[in-house]
C-alpha cells in the first residue's frame, strides 16, 4: 500500500476543498466514549489540536503551536506515516526516549513492535491517519523497578503536511509515564501494541 497522502481518502480532492466540506466540524463528534477515557494530558494536546485546525477538519503542520503545549513537549512524539508498514519518529520527547532507553528518533515504530504485534499497532495508526481520527490505547507492562503492573496511555492525533506530496504525520501524547531509577528502562511499550485500542471520531467518522 501507498502513503495515506497519495491513496487516502483525505486526499482523494484538494486540500482547500476537503476543509470547506468539513467547516462545521469543529468540535469532535465522540463527546463520549473514547473521549472520556482520555487523561487530563491527552485532552490537553486535543484542546491544543482542536484551536491549530480552527474551522477545519484538521490543522497543518504549520499551524502547529508547540509553545502552547510546552509541558507535554518531554513526552510527545511526531511520526510521518508513510505506509501501513512504515511510520518513523521525526520527534520524540527526552522522557519518552529515557524510558525506552534508546534513540527513537529516525526509527520506524511499526519495526520496534514484536511481529505479532505489528498489525495491531498498524491498524490504529494507519486508521488514525487515513480516516482521519484520533487513536487511544492502552499499555501496560511490569515497573522496571517495583514488578507493578503500570499503564501508560498513547494519543495520537492526524496532522496535514504542509506540502501535499509529503507523507501524512501524527502527532502524539504518552501519558502516565512511570518514574524510573537511573539506568533502568522500559521496552514492552514500544514492543507491544496497546492491549486496549479506541478511535476517536474528529468530525470524519472513524474506521470500520
Amino acid at each position: 500500500m501507498t502513503a495515506p497522502h497519495r491513496h487516502s481518502p483525505l486526499h482523494r480532492q484538494p486540500l482547500q476543498t476537503l476543509d470547506t466540506e468539513y467547516d462545521t466540524a469543529r468540535a469532535p463528534a465522540d463527546t463520549g466514549g473514547a473521549a472520556a477515557l482520555l487523561s487530563k494530558d491527552s485532552r490537553q494536546l486535543l484542546a491544543a489540536w482542536q484551536a491549530w485546525r480552527g474551522d477545519r477538519l484538521l490543522p497543518h503542520r504549520r499551524d502547529m503551536n508547540l509553545v502552547s503545549i510546552a509541558r507535554l513537549m518531554p513526552r510527545l512524539v511526531l511520526l510521518e506515516v508513510f505506509s501501513p508498514q512504515r511510520m518513523v519518529f521525526r520527534l520524540a520527547g527526552t522522557e519518552l526516549e529515557t524510558l525506552a532507553g534508546l534513540r527513537l528518533t529516525g526509527r520506524d515504530h511499526i519495526a520496534l513492535a514484536q511481529p505479532d504485534q505489528r498489525a495491531a499497532r498498524s491498524r490504529l495508526l494507519w486508521g488514525a491517519a487515513t480516516q482521519p481520527c484520533g487513536a487511544l490505547a492502552f499499555h501496560s507492562f511490569p515497573h522496571p523497578d517495583s514488578g507493578r503492573l503500570h499503564q501508560i496511555e498513547a494519543f495520537m492525533l492526524p496532522i496535514l503536511p504542509d506540502d501535499n506530496t509529503a507523507p501524512m504525520q501524527l502527532i502524539g501524547l504518552a501519558a502516565g509515564l512511570p518514574v524510573v531509577e537511573v539506568g533502568s528502562h522500559v521496552t514492552r511499550p514500544l514492543e507491544f501494541a496497546g492491549a486496549t485500542q479506541h478511535f476517536l471520531d474528529l468530525g470524519a467518522g472513524i474506521p470500520a
